[in-house]
């Protein structure tokens, strides 16, 4: 089977990117790989079918290709388009998109102009934490994260992100009291049970809290446990590699193997699509095209064959399906001004169009509530 390669350059005002997609026989699959300064950012694939060869696969992989890149250029544009508005919610959710890509400069800017903008929401505050996290602006990212938890105090993940704040900044027995709140308000979270062992070992290296390393081995091996039976993924080489050395008292090692672990652990299904729709609706406007829509109204039908149980997916659909109302409605104001065009008198065209823009009003209003 042939391999094909695919590059663009896409430039924003302040950086310049590099997209690049190629098939991997090997893998089976299609990959596009996102690059900022030679820095990976992210890394999307799609499935191979074994029925696509020569001219179909090249296709199919340029197809991938254009829409990784589609999606890039419509986060940039509406960053740009949205710089002087007022609507906290909209750069909440283009510093989450940011996010997912990797984007961490970018998601900073808008999670700082949606807390100037709105800031009596603890989540805007707990998604600055985590970007101002990323780029490695720790003291920021630690006073951030507690004014969250000021203001939810009961939120897991707010605890765990201040957690790993602390981390960065080698504040173990700070790193351990915020993991411990978070495993204490969702007794299922895996990831807070992981990041505790890894904050035990770094305890054991750094040696900042003597009553921390006491029984460390244990400590570590009991939240790696915890951390496995609730997600199995936990349970891999680099686990077992960590206790190994850790038995060898080579800290530092096992603090590294164990970080290099939290990149191997299967990912949560990723639904990022659902707010990458409702970014596309609010960039395109009245061009959103009901092909677009449908699409959208599937993915999410799929999702829920699968996840019967998920509420919010019914919550979502119920979005789609509100979007469709606004566009079909779209289309027919469109046509009673074609009547009125022909016929200005036409009174009838005329009651139908009030109506249908009374419709339309409702439609908005809720559909700008859903997205708060």
């Amino acid at each position: 089977m042939a391999d094909f390669l695919f590059n663009d350059v896409i430039r924003s005002q302040n950086s310049e990117f590099l997209l690049k997609t190629t098939t991997s026989d090997y893998q089976k699959l299609i990959i596009s790989s996102f690059f900022r300064n030679g820095t990976l950012l992210e890394t999307r694939t799609r499935d191979l079918n074994p029925e696509w060869t020569g001219e179909a696969l090249r296709l199919r992989t340029r197809r991938f290709h254009e829409e990784k890149k589609r999606e890039i250029e419509m986060l940039l544009r509406l960053s740009e388009r949205m710089r002087d508005s007022d609507q906290a919610e909209l750069k909440n959710l283009l510093g989450q998109a940011f996010m997912r890509r990797g984007m961490h400069e970018e998601a900073v800017v808008e999670f700082e102009e949606a807390v100037v903008l709105n800031p009596k929401i603890s989540v805007i505050y707990n998604n600055l934490g985590r970007a101002y996290t990323a780029v490695q602006r720790y003291e920021e990212a630690i006073a951030t994260l507690e004014q969250a938890i000021a203001m939810s105090p009961g939120f897991a993940d707010f605890h765990n992100n201040l957690g790993l704040a602390y981390l960065k900044k080698e504040y173990c027995k700070k790193a351990v009291e915020q993991f411990l709140r978070a495993a204490d308000s969702n007794q299922y979270y895996a990831e807070a049970f992981y990041h505790l062992a890894m904050a035990y070992v770094l305890n054991a290296f750094t040696k900042e809290d003597f009553a921390l390393s006491v029984n460390c081995h244990q400590k570590v091996k009991d939240n790696l446990d915890k951390a496995a039976k609730i997600n199995p993924a936990y349970n891999n080489e680099f686990a077992a590699k960590a206790e190994e050395l850790l038995k060898q008292k080579k800290y530092e090692q096992a603090y590294k193997s164990l970080e290099e672990g939290l990149t191997k652990i299967t990912k949560p299904t990723d639904m990022s699509f659902i707010m990458d729709f409702y970014l596309h609706v609010m960039h395109n406007g009245t061009k959103v095209s009901s092909k677009d829509i449908w699409r959208h109204i599937r993915q999410l039908q799929e999702y829920l064959e699968k996840y019967p149980n998920y509420a919010d997916l019914y919550n979502h659909l119920g979005v789609a399906y509100v979007i469709m109302s606004k566009h079909v409605n779209n289309k027919a104001i469109a046509q009673f001004d074609k009547a009125l065009k022909v016929n200005p008198t036409f009174e009838r065209a005329k009651r139908n169009k009030r109506l249908a823009e009374y419709d339309h009003k409702g439609m908005q209003l809720l559909f700008d509530a859903i997205l708060k």
